[in-house]
């Protein structure tokens, strides 16, 4: 059995991904990594075109003239390069666990399903903290799935399916581990990141947010939100080989919010200063 990865990626030093972590993480993982790279200006082309030859870059100029689903396509034109018998769908900050590996590659040439769903754990600010209340974030997403061509990426880009498929049909089906850092980067990319999403996804008036990135510079997101610390919780590991290999890469607030939940679990003041 053959495994395709797929992902795309433009400017991801700038918008503070975990690219070239993500993309080492997989090979043991994988027998191909296919990325669409869109031209970036910030030297992640320069960072990922040597990583390994499992990974093939191909380069495309991407008309995002449509802000709801502009991604959509591009991801489905990396999966269209897939040559394996399984492929599965991840954003360069996204990890599967190395500890499933092995149950992953041994379910796929086991199971009647041609689609699995992936489980994730939203990490934030840092590698010892992440979102136990979910709210409206994703529990489980449709990414794992047979190289089939009625298979396609769908909506805003973050699950596949058939034509005829929900998630409620796979909610009984085998699920793997994801480690996602994608609220682990630099304050005032992240902020600009929920803004541009936000933007994008308003359903009245979906449009792109031309607000400069100098002023998310100025005014970063600060990490102890009261509107978010109830949503978060302490996690004390296993962490995943590409964090206890390089950790400083997935710490953005100095473990400031680590500490100060440490600090209520026990009872002490919960002061941030």
């Amino acid at each position: 059995m053959k495994l395709s990865i797929y992902t795309f990626i433009k400017d991801g030093i700038y918008y503070d991904f975990h690219t070239v972590a993500m993309l080492k993480h997989h090979l043991p993982l994988a027998d191909e990594i296919i990325v669409n790279e869109g031209y970036s200006t910030d030297g992640t082309y320069e960072a990922i075109r040597d990583l390994d030859p499992k990974i093939e870059i191909f380069r495309e100029r991407w008309d995002r003239s449509d802000p709801k689903t502009w991604h959509v396509k591009f991801k489905n034109r990396a999966r269209e390069k897939c040559t394996g018998d399984w492929c599965i769908l991840l954003d360069s900050d996204e990890f599967i666990p190395e500890w499933e590996f092995d149950r992953l590659r041994e379910c796929l040439e086991q199971t009647e399903y041609d689609i699995l769903p992936i489980r994730y754990k939203h990490f934030y600010a840092n590698y010892k903290v992440y979102q136990s209340v979910l709210g409206k974030t994703p529990e489980l997403n449709l990414r794992i799935h047979r190289n089939l061509p009625e298979v396609v990426v769908w909506g805003d880009g973050a699950n596949v399916r058939t034509e005829w498929d929900t998630i409620d049909k796979y909610r009984q089906a085998p699920a793997f581990d994801c480690h996602h850092f994608g609220e682990v980067r630099d304050p005032a990319r992240l902020r600009q990141k929920w803004r541009t999403q936000a933007r994008q996804h308003d359903e009245k008036n979906a449009r792109w947010d031309r607000v400069p990135g100098k002023i998310f510079d100025l005014l970063p997101h600060k990490w102890d939100d009261p509107d978010l610390l109830p949503r978060m919780d302490v996690y004390e590991g296993p962490y995943i080989q590409a964090v206890r290999e390089d950790p400083d890469e997935f710490v953005r607030d100095e473990f400031q919010i680590y500490e100060l939940l440490k600090k209520q679990r026990s009872g002490q003041p919960a002061s941030s200063e």
